[in-house]
Formats: C-alpha cells, sequence, structure tokens
C-alpha cells in the first residue's frame, strides 16, 4: 500500500479516510491554501508535514468530520442520488468520520515539470447540503471546468510527479490562486490535451460539438440563466413572501434584494436598468429579468473579485 500512495493512489482502509497517517520521518513540511466558504473571510496559508505520496487526504479528513443530519435527511439524499436502499447507518458514518475528496485542476506535463493542482474538498459536502463556495468554483471554471460547483471550505495543493510515479506535496501559496498565474493561464490548454490522450472520443465530440446550452448556475440563495437577450436570476425566499414583502433595486452593474432578505449582486457585466423588473414566482421564489446592455452571451453572472471569476 505504501507503494501505492506513494505514486498518487488513494487507499481506503477500514479506519476509514484514504491515505493511512502521514509518514513524516523526513521533517519536512508544505504549504496549501484555505478558501473557507464565507466570501468575507480571508484565504490562509496551511502548513503540512510531507509523506510517501500525497498527505493532503488524510491530512484534511478530520477537518470535515461531523454534520447534523437527521434519519430522513440522509434517506432523502439517498433517494435524489438514486440509492434509495442504501443504509443510513452508512451515510452517516461518512458524514461523521470525514473523508477528504480531491478534484484535479492541472494535469502534470513535461511541460510544467511535471505538476499538478488539486483542489480538496468534504466529500459528504452534497450530503450536508453545504453551501456553494463561489471563490473555489470560480477557479474551476477559469481551468476550463464550467459549471462545477464546490460546497464548503476548499483547500488547494500541488503535487510534483517524480521519477519513478513517485509524487510529493510542494507549495501552493495564495498568490497561485490569481487568475493570472501560470498553471492557471495553462491548464484550459493541458487539461484539453490530456483528454485528447487519454479520451480521445469525449475530446472529439466536445470539439466538434459547438456549445448550445445556456449558460446557467447558482449561487447563494439564488439561481440564474442567459436567455440571450436577458438574464433570469430567481431568488430563494421564505414561501410565505408576498408581493408587499419584497423590495429589488437594479443598477447597470449591481441588482440588490434589501426585502425580504438583503442581498448583492455585482453583475459580469452591464444591463439596461429600464429594461429590468420582478415578479413572483411560485412561493418561495422571486423571478428577476435583466436586460442586457448586448445580446453577447454571459459565461458567468458575477463580476470579477480579488482577481477570481465568480
Amino acid at each position: 500500500m505504501e507503494w501505492l500512495r506513494a505514486r498518487g493512489v488513494r487507499i481506503e482502509e477500514p479506519t476509514g479516510g484514504y491515505g493511512g497517517p502521514a509518514v513524516t520521518g523526513s521533517g519536512r513540511s508544505f504549504i496549501y491554501v484555505k478558501i473557507p466558504v464565507e466570501t468575507g473571510c480571508s484565504y490562509e496559508e496551511l502548513e503540512g508535514p510531507h509523506s510517501k505520496g500525497d498527505a493532503l487526504p488524510s491530512l484534511l479528513g478530520p477537518k470535515f468530520a461531523g454534520g447534523a443530519l437527521s434519519d430522513d435527511e440522509l434517506r432523502a439524499y439517498a433517494a435524489t442520488a438514486g440509492q434509495p436502499s442504501v443504509d443510513v447507518s452508512v451515510l452517516r458514518k461518512l458524514v461523521m468520520n470525514g473523508r477528504a475528496e480531491s478534484f484535479r485542476l492541472a494535469v502534470p506535463t513535461e511541460a510544467n515539470g511535471g505538476e499538478s493542482v488539486y483542489a480538496y474538498l468534504d466529500e459528504a459536502s452534497e450530503l450536508k447540503s453545504l453551501p456553494v463556495n463561489q471563490r473555489a468554483s470560480a477557479i474551476a471554471e477559469a481551468c476550463g471546468f464550467s459549471g462545477c460547483q464546490f460546497r464548503g471550505d476548499i483547500y488547494f495543493g500541488r503535487l510534483r510527479w517524480l521519477k519513478g510515479g513517485l509524487v510529493e506535496n510542494i507549495d501552493f501559496r495564495i498568490p497561485d490562486l490569481e487568475v493570472k498565474s501560470l498553471w492557471m493561464t495553462r491548464a484550459v490548454t493541458e487539461n484539453l490535451q490530456q483528454q485528447a490522450l487519454t479520451q480521445p472520443e469525449e475530446h472529439a465530440k466536445a470539439q466538434a460539438a459547438p456549445e448550445e446550452k445556456a449558460a446557467s448556475g447558482s449561487g447563494d440563495g439564488y439561481t440564474w440563466k442567459d436567455e440571450g437577450e436577458e438574464l433570469e436570476v430567481i431568488f430563494e425566499v421564505p414561501e410565505s413572501t408576498s408581493k408587499k414583502d419584497v423590495k429589488i433595486e437594479f443598477r447597470r452593474t449591481e441588482v440588490r434584494m434589501l426585502k425580504p432578505k438583503t442581498q448583492t449582486l455585482k453583475l459580469y457585466k452591464a444591463v439596461e436598468v429600464d429594461g429590468c423588473n420582478w415578479s413572483m414566482g411560485k412561493a418561495g421564489q422571486v423571478i428577476l429579468t435583466l436586460e442586457k446592455c448586448d445580446a453577447t452571451p454571459w459565461r458567468q453572472l458575477l463580476k470579477e473579485v480579488e482577481g477570481l471569476y465568480l
């Protein structure tokens, strides 16, 4: 198992988590970054001990432990996932033990020195209905993973692939999260090249078919969709909300909901204020229609913040 771990293979053991305990005999350490789900919280640089292979899955697993979910909520999640027969005790163990899942954002290549970048997230983030981490999801978008939504606190780390298939953690710092950082500007191209090598049929299909589906997405308490000359934004509100309980302000690059809750969306591009309006949808929804200044497709709803696409 140590041989596999040293080559980046995750091993699941009965005690839970991936990779087993970190092996830290070298005394060396590396830097990785935490992006809190709360947009008002700053990024954090953290230090971890080296182990054989990727140390972060086993290091981060305990950080994702816990979660207050009822049996009914667990069953509902299992049904939504198409596995209604899953034992509730199995799902609860997954939540309580804490497990880290890795998502590769940039592949290792000869050109980039055999370095890859991963996002690490709570494996049960969907089960726990954690809020979307907009800043982390924007990084995935910038790497070419359109529509990817990370939930909860997300950690970012870098791996270097050595001769013989060995991997080791190396430093990943806050400046590496800038959209103009070298690894991110190369990620889309290198990920496509990797897909062409490992999944040629999927790659050919993706390149041959034009993107026909309108851009859409969701955030904290809202969903949105590009509808050509207009955008539709649906705010989630209490089901008892009536029209007199709602107050919305439209500006050229901003939408503000003042009642029944306070929320501001800083828009990706400008809209025609006079062409914007809102109406009540089904119970628990307020529907906004935003007229674009031009009909150019929007790939995202929110503008860049701190150098990241939101």
